[in-house]
């Protein structure tokens, strides 16, 4: 009310600092008349004429470590030698030129050190706008959240007078004595196999996942319907890595296609894997946090939280956000989505995640003394989230053995039992790979074949026990002989093949020396012989066929036979 507007004015006047560099004043609402917000921008803007004024429509607010709906926060950010601007970039009208605006309001700052987003939008023009921001200096901390709502309210930002449906502000924050510290934390754990986006319609449209519509992974796994998505907020979103990043994407509606309507961009090709909520991992992904931050020493500290993680914890918000005002002041408040810039430098929406940016003037020092221990009684889950602890950490442990299994039965689809390479069919593959990619990219690329010599009168004489044994042997010195990107497989019986990518010739020849004195050593026969063997090698070129760089190489490896063995030939 108006009257609450003036009692936190007077309040804050008898608190703020006597001299300051700026005031930034973030007023945080769920109102969602337009009137009533500008209402009372203009009396903080009376009583505070200098100060720098932004604010957001919200899904619920946070302050003091609690979590609110359907009220009014306003807080203020006094600096003693901190700088302040702030932009309103209209999205209707310049949100191709937004970042533009915000790199020359850098560019004009001394020692700018972070931005703050605040945006009202989540479609093509929020993700085009947040790719952009890449060009923004890396030093730069980034961070902040797209406006909520309730009760089905359009959502809006503002800095001063500018009020903005489809836009975005950006509020920069200059000043060499300034640290800004951004973390993010999620606690949703992966679920199933993995999925590739194989086709898209929009940049938040996910089509087909694995060539099938999209939703059919939601419908088999988890038996949730296209009208339940529309209904309710999934608490199973799709994981993805970019850029060494794990971000979350959370799914709001299916089509009647099924496609999945996505709250955040995907990208075509890229993998994605359910998940779900674990409260127990969560509430760990926020002490670790709450500790990260308290080793900083911040003054105070923004809070940018998903809405569904509310949903999701529901009595245990207070549990997630308290331990944070035991560190510094904290504000903020549910989003639509998180923005942050991470170590990579990468500039990410975000899903389902607390977003923290911690502010501190000065070097901090005195003020990691003074943070309070993560209580013990904040991990303490009652009834059904205690349950679901149990069925969580199940979960967990029942898709870890799958996986491993998974991967055990990859490796014998893939692996020859004995030599532990590559069996014929995978070294067959990776090599058709290899020559498609060399005709796309025209990188250098050779082989060798090679041949263990004798390797029938080893079996016969000695048994077929050494026989085994000497193919191992092989097989280890093939490993320890070859890079990362090459590979090696048992090509049948006692023959072997190996491709190089990105290898001469030359190169190739040395490789394949260095293999036949590797076979020479350590390894003897029972009547004293060492073992050898007689390699083939080639170069691929433009003019060939993979049948022809095949003939070629075994040509080579007949001549090394025919010629006296243990050698390498390479028709030269």
């Amino acid at each position: 009310t108006s009257d609450d507007i003036d009692t936190c004015l007077l309040e804050f006047q008898g608190q703020c600092l006597e001299h300051s560099s700026a005031v930034l004043v973030s007023i945080l609402t769920g109102w969602a008349e337009k009137s009533e917000v500008l209402a009372v921008v203009e009396k903080v803007h009376k009583f505070l004429p200098e100060a720098i004024i932004v604010g957001s429509s919200t899904s619920g607010e946070i302050w003091c470590g609690t979590m609110s709906e359907h009220r009014t926060v306003v807080h203020f950010m006094v600096f003693s030698t901190t700088r302040l601007k702030a932009h309103a970039i209209d999205f209707a009208t310049t949100s191709s030129e937004g970042v533009s605006s915000i790199l020359t309001a850098c560019h004009a700052q001394e020692e700018p050190v972070g931005i703050e987003l605040l945006i009202a939008s989540n479609g093509m023009r929020t993700y085009d706008f947040i790719a952009r921001l890449k060009e923004v200096p890396s030093k730069i901390s980034i961070f902040g959240g797209i406006a909520g709502s309730t009760d089905g309210a359009e959502p809006y930002v503002f800095a001063g007078g500018k009020f903005l449906r489809e836009g975005a502000v950006a509020i920069i924050f200059a000043g060499s004595d300034l640290t800004v510290q951004v973390t993010a934390s999620q606690g949703w754990l992966p679920l199933g196999p993995w999925f590739c986006i194989t086709e898209m319609k929009a940049e938040n449209v996910i089509v087909k996942l694995d060539n099938q519509p999209a939703h059919q992974v939601y419908q088999r796994y988890l038996d949730i319907s296209r009208e339940e998505l529309e209904r309710e907020n999934s608490l199973f979103p799709l994981l993805l890595e970019r850029h060494g990043q794990r971000l979350l994407r959370l799914p709001v509606s299916a089509t009647d296609e099924g496609a999945l309507v996505m709250s955040a961009d995907c990208r075509p090709g890229e993998r994605v894997r359910l998940t779900y909520g674990d409260p127990s991992e969560i509430l760990d992904a926020c002490h670790a946090m709450h500790k990260k931050i308290g080793e900083f020493g911040p003054q105070a500290i923004l809070l940018f939280n998903c809405v569904t993680r509310r949903f999701f914890l529901h009595g245990l918000t207070i549990q997630e956000l308290l331990p944070f005002q035991n560190v510094a002041p904290c504000a903020g408040f549910y989003t639509g989505g998180e923005i942050a810039r991470m170590d990579d430098g990468e500039t990410s929406l975000l899903n389902m995640s607390l977003v923290s940016a911690a502010f501190r003037e000065g070097d901090g020092e005195d003020l990691a003394t003074r943070i309070l221990p993560f209580s013990a009684t904040t991990k303490t889950l009652t009834g059904t989230m205690k349950l679901m602890k149990h069925l969580t950490h199940f979960i967990a442990e029942v898709s870890k053995e799958l996986e491993e299994k998974n991967d055990q039965l990859a490796e014998l689809a893939t692996t020859d039992r004995l030599t532990r390479l590559y069996n014929r069919g995978e070294i067959e593959s990776i090599v058709q790979k290899t020559l498609d990619d060399y005709r796309k990219e025209k990188f250098p690329l050779s082989a060798i074949m090679m041949d263990l010599d004798n390797f029938k009168k080893v079996n016969d004489v000695f048994g077929h026990d050494m026989g085994d044994q000497v193919l191992k042997w092989a097989g280890e010195v093939l490993r320890k002989s070859i890079r990362r990107s090459d590979a090696a497989g048992r090509w049948g019986g006692e023959e072997f093949f190996i491709i190089l990518p990105g290898a001469s010739l030359e190169i190739a020849k040395d490789v394949a020396e260095r293999i036949r004195q590797g076979l020479a050593c350590e390894f003897t026969l029972p009547d004293g012989k060492r073992i050898t063997a007689s390699f083939g090698v080639a170069e691929f070129s433009d003019s060939s066929s993979y049948i022809d760089f095949y003939r070629l190489l075994d040509a080579n490896l007949y001549r090394a036979k025919q010629t006296g063995k243990n050698r390498v030939c390479s028709g030269e």
